[in-house]
């Protein structure tokens, strides 16, 4: 690397190391460079895990096989796919074209391809077969996966050096293009006992801010930062709403990440005590009903809305920061402790049940799952979650009563007596006994499958996309109240 030098020292003693290629050192790029990358991912920088290597099946629409090989594929921590062009020597003039080609070829896959593709990976690593079930539980540990952030990947090159054809075309691709392209750079060096290899970033700078002033780059820079800044918080609202983490209607405080700036927001949030409080929805683009004006937001937009109002301060923050619960831990926080994939013991839920609340839980569960053999259940965080093509309901479970949470309802819908809140996205209903089950099951389940008028829940069945109901059965062994763990899982 041009002005680095590297030295072994004993004592006062430093003696320089000798710069070599890896061909001077006898070492490969499939057999050596490849290897050091997959057991240290870190040289790719940080938060980069390994999802495939040497992957080559890509299939036309019309079946034909390419077998362009990509050196790795990786995963970043905002769920972004990570494309890793390897090169021994300099790169060649096409190294950025051939990433490219991969990056939209990556781009392609869905989180079902992915896990298909690292279960391959794993059975390879560790000689024994892994379930593409198993794979994709480590990947939704490692983060979240939605489809905005698998369609555009990013792209290192990795090489020991990068003609100035790459370069122009990669700072370009950037700066102009807003893609997010690494160069990073290694250098083999000779000791008097051993050999050394060092790996840094060659581009961007870590201070390329610093450099780069002109007003086109900066809009570039801009959007590229919101863009990310979007990536972050869809992945975290969105873990939070698939694990159930929190209950709905639950409300949250704003609270500043600075104490100054919190101060200074102090007399407008004390103005009107509701501008400091907003109720959590599931709902991964607008989860937030601020109790100033009953309007939904996304954490940042409500954020921005409070310190612009009550401070008048602009700019680029991390909203799910702002946002916490009554023990003090914030949005980020809480997505930060979920378990892989949200998935939960049902034990730990049903466990908390009395006796006698557990009947009224295995009446109001049978009666859901009634609903047809398409029926699932998921236990998250917090509650047990319906699912019939979409989410149905959310049943958490409380020391007295269920909450049922039906989904596409509203307060104003209710003819039975048992709700007791709710939004323009859901009612809130509570049910205590088994008549109470019934009495909503009459109202609510049953016109779901027998296509009833005077259903309340005729609208949520039409949201569903089904046009007509029918009786159904279901294996009454999966449903049975005598079943320690009745879930169904999806």
């Amino acid at each position: 690397m041009s002005g680095e030098m590297v030295f072994t020292v004993s004592g006062a003693a430093a003696t320089v190391a000798q710069p070599i290629s890896l061909a001077d050192a006898g070492l490969t790029e499939r057999g050596h460079l490849q290897e050091w990358v997959l057991a240290h991912p870190e040289m790719l920088g940080p938060d980069v895990k390994v999802v495939a290597f040497e992957f080559g099946r890509w299939t036309a629409f019309s079946g034909a096989l390419a077998r362009d090989r990509l050196d790795v594929l990786g995963l970043d921590r905002d769920g972004r796919l990570v494309v890793v062009e390897l090169k021994r020597d300099q790169a060649p003039d096409t190294v950025d074209m051939q990433a490219l080609k991969y990056a939209a070829l990556v781009s392609r896959f869905t989180r079902d391809d992915l896990a298909r593709v690292h279960a391959q990976y794993l059975t390879r690593q560790g000689g024994e077969l892994v379930a593409a079930e198993t794979a994709a539980a480590e990947l939704e540990e490692w983060a979240t996966l939605t489809e905005e952030s698998l369609r555009l990947p990013r792209l290192i090159l990795l090489a020991a050096d990068f003609p100035a054809t790459v370069t122009a075309t990669v700072v370009f691709l950037h700066q102009q293009l807003g893609l997010e392209v690494q160069l990073r750079k290694f250098q083999a060096y000779r000791t008097t006992t051993e050999t050394l290899v060092t790996v840094s970033q060659l581009y961007p700078p870590p201070d390329v801010e610093e450099f780069v002033l002109s007003p086109e780059v900066s809009e570039q820079r801009l959007e590229r930062t919101e863009r990310q800044r979007r990536q972050r918080e869809a992945t975290t609202v969105s873990r939070l709403v698939e694990a159930g983490a929190l209950e709905p209607g639950v409300r949250l405080k704003f609270r500043a990440p600075s104490a100054e700036l919190q101060a200074q927001l102090e007399p407008w949030l004390a103005d009107k005590p509701e501008r400091r409080w907003a109720r959590w929805q599931d709902d991964t683009g607008q989860p937030l009903v601020w109790e100033a004006d009953e309007q939904a937001y996304s954490p940042t937009g409500l954020a921005k809305h409070v310190l612009e109002e009550g401070a008048d301060r602009t700019g680029d923050i991390q909203g799910p920061l702002y946002w916490i619960d009554e023990d003090g831990r914030s949005l980020v926080e809480i997505a930060q402790t979920l378990p892989p994939g949200g998935e939960v013991d049902p034990s730990l839920h049903l466990d908390r049940l009395s006796p006698e609340l557990r009947r009224v839980y295995d009446s109001l569960n049978e009666a859901l799952l009634e609903l047809g053999p398409e029926m699932t259940v998921r236990s998250r965080v917090k509650s047990f979650k319906y699912y019939r093509r979409r989410k149905l309901c959310d049943l958490l479970i409380h020391a007295d009563h269920l909450s049922v949470y039906i989904r596409n309802l509203t307060p104003a819908d209710d003819d039975t007596g048992l709700a007791v809140g709710g939004t323009g996205k859901y009612v809130h209903t509570q049910v205590r006994t088994v008549d109470e089950v019934q009495q909503l099951c009459r109202c609510s389940v049953a016109p779901m499958r027998f296509r009833e008028p005077d259903s309340w829940l005729r609208r949520s069945g039409r949201s569903l996309g089904v046009s007509r109901w029918e009786p159904l059965v279901v294996d009454r062994s999966i449903a049975s109240t005598k079943s320690s763990s009745p879930i169904l899982m999806g």
